[in-house]
């Protein structure tokens, strides 16, 4: 993996086998962690720590709405979710 993520861009497989990658080609890796990286890997990437308690609910509601195929369904879901969920999690805070 090293050796794909440095300037030439060569990826060796188990058996050896090498594949180049165009200089047009870029790789994005999305990972939950880092555990299990080597400081080799860490140090090629550039990293963008994005911490789950900063997003909010919008983005999953977006991201499930964006796959309903029919517009009319989409923003009427869309419309519900921003209306219900803000109030249903303040009422969840105050139970808490």
């Amino acid at each position: 993996m090293n050796s794909l993520l440095d300037d030439n861009k060569v990826l060796t497989l188990l058996n050896n086998d090498r594949i180049a990658l165009p200089n047009e080609v870029g790789l994005l890796f999305e990972v939950e962690d880092l555990s299990v990286a080597s400081p080799a890997t860490v140090s090629r990437c550039g990293m963008v720590f994005v911490d789950i308690h900063d997003l909010g609910w919008e983005p999953y509601a977006e991201s499930w709405c964006n796959k309903i195929e029919d517009e009319n369904l989409r923003e009427t879901i869309f419309e519900l979710f921003d209306k219900w969920v803000p109030k249903l999690l303040r009422a969840r805070k105050t139970t808490l």
